[in-house]
């Protein structure tokens, strides 16, 4: 197939959008709500392109003249020293022949790439795994953990041009059942794996049937507190937790499948989310039987309490 690189042309805005609005309606939508494409088609109008071209450098790929992908890179709010990539999307009908790996090989190309000393990508849930294999890695800072995707359901990813950086880290995604993903079963399965032993010591058998019950009013409670925990693009567990009421957070499970045990997954995951939510004092529990105890114990955690099958421990908020 002849795909042509060119710059932005005044005029090519209305096409671009369109390739955005086709590319959102068919991949996005695997990872996102309806609710969200729609607020992102919307957002992404033809001022919108045309104002962001004014400030980045823009590619569009063509074929027979007619624009199938586009890409923007520019300076990192402004850095001399820093970039980052912007709107890459690219026709759904051109998908899997290599258009993608372009459109990033043409924009590293660029002056704005070439000077920079670092260069960060915001990343979809549906592309992050993409740009990991493309050498990207997910951005890390006191506050914000890249492996955890924002509010707005971004990845913040990125790449130093002039060092290599294969840096491999876990990463989650939010919790969705719909036609593309049956997390509610992937959940349901590792939480059986994680906690048979536990509930068969204390209450005597797993009841099956009861513990479905269960777990579909967990689900129905907390989806919207609930990730999957993923590793090259595998779903390797699952973690819930919350900031309660009056203002504290409560972890509630971190499960990781047994072929990923002992790689010190599950606490690395724990340990990012005592830094994320440091600000605070953090509560959890778990089965007495679970040796993990010991682990909450070094990370500050203190017993405050307990029942006849569960500890209770807090961690008080670091002092600023």
């Amino acid at each position: 197939m002849n795909i042509k690189v060119r710059r932005y042309h005044n005029g090519d805005a209305k096409e671009i959008c369109e390739i955005i609005k086709k590319d959102v309606l068919k991949e996005n939508i695997k990872d996102y709500e309806q609710e969200k494409i729609n607020e992102l088609i919307e957002s992404h109008n033809p001022s919108f392109i045309e104002k962001r071209c004014e400030w980045t450098h823009t590619y569009v790929l063509t074929h027979n003249e007619k624009i199938v992908g586009v890409g923007m890179i520019g300076p990192y709010w402004g850095s001399m020293r820093e970039s980052s990539f912007f709107t890459i999307f690219i026709d759904p009908d051109y998908k899997g022949q290599g258009l993608g790996r372009k459109i990033i090989e043409t924009l590293s190309s660029d002056e704005y790439y070439l000077r920079a000393e670092r260069i960060e990508i915001p990343a979809s849930i549906t592309a992050v795994e993409f740009y990991k294999h493309m050498g990207w890695t997910f951005k890390r800072t006191d506050e914000i953990f890249g492996n955890i995707v924002d509010n707005e359901g971004i990845y913040r990813m990125e790449k130093y041009p002039q060092k290599e950086n294969s840096l491999n880290i876990y990463n989650m995604r939010p919790y969705i059942d719909n036609e593309y993903h049956h997390y509610k079963d992937f959940i349901y399965q590792v939480k059986k794996e994680a906690y048979q032993k536990y509930v068969t010591k204390c209450f005597g058998k797993w009841d099956e049937e009861e513990q479905q019950k269960y777990f579909a009013d967990f689900i129905n409670k907390e989806s919207k507190n609930t990730w999957i925990i993923q590793l090259d693009g595998v779903d390797i567990g699952f973690y819930n937790g919350k900031i309660l009421e009056n203002g504290d957070y409560e972890i509630g499970n971190i499960c990781i499948i047994k072929k990923y045990q002992r790689k010190g997954i599950g606490t690395q995951v724990l340990m990012d989310l005592v830094k994320i939510h440091r600000d605070k004092d953090i509560y959890l529990q778990y089965f007495k039987q679970n040796p993990v105890g010991k682990l909450y114990e070094r990370l500050g955690f203190i017993r405050i309490g307990e029942s006849k099958h569960y500890y209770q421990m807090k961690k008080n908020k670091d002092m600023l």
